[in-house]
């Protein structure tokens, strides 16, 4: 009776044990054996791919509206919500409708109170679609209603260059560490400034001016219902849990190609840029990854694309001066930039490049997937002028 007792006591204290731990982690994290690893250790020669390889089934194009408050000299980034999106190139930051209506500009540029020096980020918060634009410079955040207006500022706690994403518990912030000062990388904090949790910096290094500063240093960007992001140091792409990072998958390229903060400490900005992988963009769509690069090699620098599926063996390397092949209706060979949803990828071309291409005898003797799509863009390329402003092209999955 006594080693019956005993084994039921054993059994009740397991099954607590079970529990407690249950309920301490509502969330599963991700296990180190089910990640992708993308394999860029052995690079495959580049190569062609075509929008349909990628199960590209629709692209439509949006002329961004051209008038004198809304010339556009250039697009480096786009900031999209549910009922709008923004575009940005350094201080120049510009809202619009996705029929292409321009609203208004966002934020005046200055050193008064409500004005913005610089424009380290902008981001679109999801519950009231309010923009938030950080200066790092002057080390505040401004405030903006979804039709532009200015409705408040506050500080930030740390002067440094700012990328941001919002998160459920808040809003997740990146220091940039070009002067090797940043002692927290990230900081989470509410939308008032306060901080909620903050993150050391785990890439130390020391170094002498002129310092480099790399545009790409921390990359944000959201999938499904993950935040996920990836530092220049390491080949770990995480996911934010819980206010916490959790490994989500493996980029793994060759070590001596990688910027660790020991080469960042004894390297000047030149040697960095020629023996080292700098990467510019990384985002998810469908069953792939996207991930753009800077890689040397034979005494030259190339600007390269890779895309990876996570369920199938396949893996290319393109040249981004190239792009993905428009074999939809035969336009403009598409770059993706970013994403509306998952299955959208975003990405855009100068009016006057698109009114070339579908001038040339290349198009007028090309067969593309869907003919009716090709009659389109004749009608939209004759109806644009060489100066308007760039339009968008969005492909649908």
């Amino acid at each position: 009776m006594k080693t019956i007792h005993q084994f039921y006591l054993l059994m009740l204290l397991l099954s607590s044990l079970l529990m407690s731990c249950k309920n301490s982690n509502p969330v599963p994290t991700i296990p180190i054996t089910t990640m992708v690893v993308y394999d860029l250790k052995v690079l495959s020669e580049k190569t062609t791919i075509k929008l349909s390889d990628l199960g590209a089934m629709n692209i439509q194009y949006i002329p961004l509206e051209t008038s004198e408050k809304s010339v556009i000299q250039r697009i480096e980034k786009i900031i999209s919500s549910e009922n709008f999106f923004i575009t940005q190139y350094s201080k120049d930051v510009n809202l619009f409708r996705f029929n292409g209506t321009f609203v208004t500009k966002i934020g005046t540029i200055g050193r008064g109170p409500n004005e913005f020096t610089v424009a380290s980020c902008v981001g679109i918060n999801p519950q009231n679609e309010t923009i938030y634009l950080i200066d790092g410079w002057q080390q505040r955040f401004l405030v903006y209603s979804n039709n532009g207006k200015f409705i408040r500022t506050f500080k930030y706690p740390v002067r440094a260059a700012v990328d941001f994403k919002f998160t459920e518990g808040g809003i997740l912030c990146y220091n940039k560490n070009t002067f090797f000062n940043i002692d927290a990388s990230f900081i989470l904090i509410d939308t008032v400034g306060q901080i909620i949790k903050s993150y050391p910096n785990k890439y130390h290094w020391i170094g002498n001016f002129p310092t480099l500063a790399f545009d790409c240093e921390n990359i944000f960007y959201n999938y499904g219902t993950h935040l996920i992001n990836k530092e220049i140091y390491c080949d770990t792409l995480y996911t934010y849990i819980n206010r916490d990072f959790e490994p989500y998958a493996i980029i793994d390229i060759k070590k001596e190609l990688r910027i660790t903060p020991e080469v960042r400490s004894e390297s000047d900005g030149i040697i960095i840029i020629q023996n080292f992988i700098n990467p510019w963009n990384l985002f998810e769509f469908g069953d792939y990854i996207y991930y753009e690069f800077s890689l040397p090699q034979n005494g030259k620098v190339e600007r390269l694309c890779f895309i990876g599926s996570k369920k199938k063996k396949f893996q290319a390397l393109i040249n981004s001066s190239q792009g993905l092949i428009n074999d939809l209706d035969m336009g403009p060979d598409f770059l993706p930039k970013t994403t509306k949803d998952d299955n959208t990828i975003i990405g855009w071309v100068d009016a006057q490049k698109l009114k070339a291409h579908v001038a040339s005898e290349a198009f007028k003797n090309s067969t593309p997937k869907y003919p009716e799509k090709k009659k389109e863009l004749e009608k939209l390329a004759a109806s644009l002028k060489d100066t308007d402003n760039p339009v968008l092209m969005l492909v649908t999955l």
